[in-house]
């Protein structure tokens, strides 16, 4: 077993061995890749990270106490959020009760060092940057909306939890702008703790960490100044690490880093920031070099690499496909789709095409794209002409679609089959219908004529002059079906 200096000693008493067995903070918001940093950190043989403990809240806790007992004659009301220096004797009281219980902790670990991820930590890093002088600090950021994406899959049954209650209090009805809000305060937070700080910060993005997991973990190794570990990155999922406290449950059961979750914000509607709060979003973003959030956020096919400098690491990071012929490339099942709806589009002919114009005069003149997404970034894409005739595949020259229906081919299989609805599919993220023309509506008459020409609508609709809507004749015919 590793000898274990004494308790002041281990918890970065300042000193010659400071350095080297000083405390380590992880900065950073929820959602955003802590739980996998805290196993890399925790299965490195010199660190121990266990599960949240809150003690950076509770260094404010206690030096509340000095400041309220030290001022209560003055009555002040200084708070510990305050720009203030803590007397050295606080500063004494509260490493004696941190360091006797992280040394006892270390001992049990045969460990030299111990770390923190808690995630209020940033809310009180300038306590314990006074506390622990020599501590380090690991400022771990990810895209904005990769976090939004995130934080509302972990609350299926309504935003809260993970520091989100008081956001959400802040924009009822709207869990993009909750988090989106939680988000920048966070990283305000944290990089104005960077600025002042920056020699004992080491920025990571949540990006760099799943891509490039061997290169950025030993770059964190580097600043914190311990032995480089070759393989951590698989080897920590063998590591036997504590339970309990908050974290990511999903990787108790998982058994690599993988860049998946990456640029899944794709989906999240950017009208759900509104003007004032994605400009100071998209100010942090360029900052950190990440993609802002523009109008076209939400028209990428699939998943794309939210850094403003992809780096090429496979197609779960890359940029999805771009237009391709239904016939060419592709994985099997996503091609055979692309056919089957090309093959839905011949079949409904010239008088089925007039029929549904008929229905909705809205879409005449115009294009849509349907986009059928691959698992190995080879999308197929056909575009729908509303004009003299239809056409698929390569749509080169023609104007930019006013919709575009994305879905992966498991999705469009069984809309096409009618073994799902396409509102159903919508609203749970499987199926995407960006329409610049009218980004707020689910049921826009693109959807409508699309369902309708692909026979996938049961009951379509027309609108009368008056623009009231009035059930339509019988369907168009729904031939072609993918086998």
């Amino acid at each position: 077993m590793t000898n274990i200096p004494a308790a002041n000693s281990a918890c970065g008493e300042p000193g010659s061995d400071g350095q080297r067995t000083s405390p380590i903070f992880v900065l950073t918001a929820s959602r955003s890749g802590s739980t996998l940093l805290r196993f890399l950190l925790d299965s490195h043989p010199e660190l121990a990270c266990p599960p949240e403990t809150g003690v950076a809240s509770a260094c404010a806790a206690l030096a509340r106490c000095w400041l309220v007992l030290g001022d209560a004659a003055s009555r002040s009301a200084r708070t510990v959020t305050d720009s203030i220096t803590l007397p050295p004797h606080a500063v004494a009281g509260i490493r004696a009760a941190i360091d006797q219980a992280y040394g006892d902790y270390l001992r049990s670990r045969g460990k030299l060092r111990w770390c923190d991820k808690s995630l209020d930590a940033h809310l009180f890093a300038d306590v314990v940057a006074q506390v622990y002088p020599e501590a380090k600090f690991i400022c771990l950021f990810r895209h904005c909306m990769d976090v939004i994406a995130s934080g509302v899959e972990s609350c299926p049954w309504g935003v809260h939890r993970f520091g989100f209650d008081p956001f959400v209090a802040q924009n009822p009805g709207n869990s993009v702008a909750a988090i989106g809000s939680y988000w920048l305060s966070c990283a305000q937070t944290i990089m104005g703790f960077q600025e002042k700080y920056a020699e004992r910060c080491h920025q990571v993005r949540y990006e760099d960490l799943v891509s490039e997991p061997e290169e950025t973990t030993a770059a964190i190794f580097s600043f914190l100044g311990v032995q480089q570990v070759p393989g951590i990155t698989r080897t920590c999922f063998l590591t036997p690490h504590e339970g309990g406290g908050p974290g990511d449950e999903k990787i108790w059961f998982t058994r690599e880093v993988s860049s998946g979750s990456m640029g899944r914000g794709i989906e999240v509607p950017a009208g759900g920031l509104l003007p004032p709060l994605r400009q100071s979003i998209n100010e942090i973003l360029a900052k950190l070099d990440y993609r802002i959030i523009d109008d076209r956020w939400n028209s990428a096919p699939g998943r794309t690499d939210p850094r403003a400098r992809p780096v090429a690491t496979g197609p779960a990071t890359g940029q999805a496909g771009g237009d391709q012929a239904a016939s060419e490339g592709g994985d099997g099942e996503t091609a055979a789709v692309a056919r089957a709806i090309a093959a839905r589009i011949a079949s409904c002919g010239d008088t089925g095409r007039q029929a549904i114009i008929a229905r909705w005069p809205a879409v005449a003149d115009e294009t849509v794209a349907l986009i059928v997404r691959s698992v190995d970034g080879s999308d197929q894409t056909l575009r729908v002409s509303f004009r003299a005739g239809m056409t698929s595949g390569h749509a080169t020259g023609e104007a930019e679609p006013v919709a575009t229906m994305i879905g992966d081919a498991a999705s469009w299989h069984s809309l096409l089959d009618g073994r799902a609805n396409v509102v159903t599919e919508i609203m749970a993220g499987r199926f995407r219908c960006v329409n610049r023309r009218d980004h707020h509506r689910v049921r826009t008459d693109e959807l409508h004529a699309v369902a309708t020409l692909l026979g996938m609508a049961h009951i379509p609709l027309s609108r009368t002059p008056d623009g009231g809507a009035v059930a339509a004749g019988p369907t168009v015919r729904e031939d072609a079906r993918p086998g």
